[in-house]
């Protein structure tokens, strides 16, 4: 955390990070062809979901699907923002759903951010059903950044309870790093199950 978030593909990376997710999905990713430009392969950007409460999450927190299972509490969202991004000239694309789908179109131009449903990327109702067969997907939009995010564009660090604030408060300690905490269990995270 000290010197920001890195790809895996990057020396810079840190060995201690733990993935999370379907590692099936982690591992296609790096065959995957990025929007070009900026190009590259999907693993070679840092992964941002544009809105809380994934459905990626939701599996990590229920184990499901063969995912290995996370408390909530253990997992952290890193907070960041596109005047973030701009501000720091990264490089990056965004997508309208879930980037390794072959439906979800990608952009690169600020304007393009009204054309994403963002109704739906901030709804806590994500299932696909007959009113939009691409709910789901689109709830899984994203902004990608080239190879590395700088600590300094970390906007503040969402916890899912007191414990996991002290937790992180501790480890930002270790590093000499002072990021916003905030404990958010209905924003961020999912606070039913």
């Amino acid at each position: 955390m000290r010197n920001g978030i890195y790809t895996s593909e990057s020396p810079n990376f840190d060995p201690a990070y733990i993935k999370i997710g379907d590692p099936s999905l982690i591992n296609y990713r790096k065959s995957l062809d990025a929007r070009n430009p900026p190009g590259g392969k999907l693993s070679e950007y840092v992964p941002f979901y544009l809105g809380p409460r994934s459905p990626m999450l939701y599996q990590i927190a229920l184990g499901y699907e063969d995912i290995t299972k996370y408390q909530q509490e253990d997992i952290v969202y890193i907070i960041s923002s596109f005047d973030q991004v701009k501000s720091h000239n990264l490089v990056y694309f965004f997508t309208d759903g879930n980037a390794r789908s072959e439906t979800t179109t990608a952009y690169v131009s600020e304007s393009d951010f009204a054309l994403l449903d963002w109704d739906t990327i901030y709804n806590t109702y994500w299932k696909s059903d007959e009113t939009d067969l691409l709910r789901k997907q689109k709830k899984q939009s994203e902004l990608l950044i080239k190879d590395h995010l700088p600590v300094s564009c970390i906007d503040y660090i969402g916890v899912f309870n007191n414990t996991a604030k002290q937790n992180v408060l501790h480890l930002l300690k270790e590093v000499d790093l002072n990021i916003p905490i905030k404990v958010s269990p209905t924003k961020l995270y999912y606070d039913n199950l």
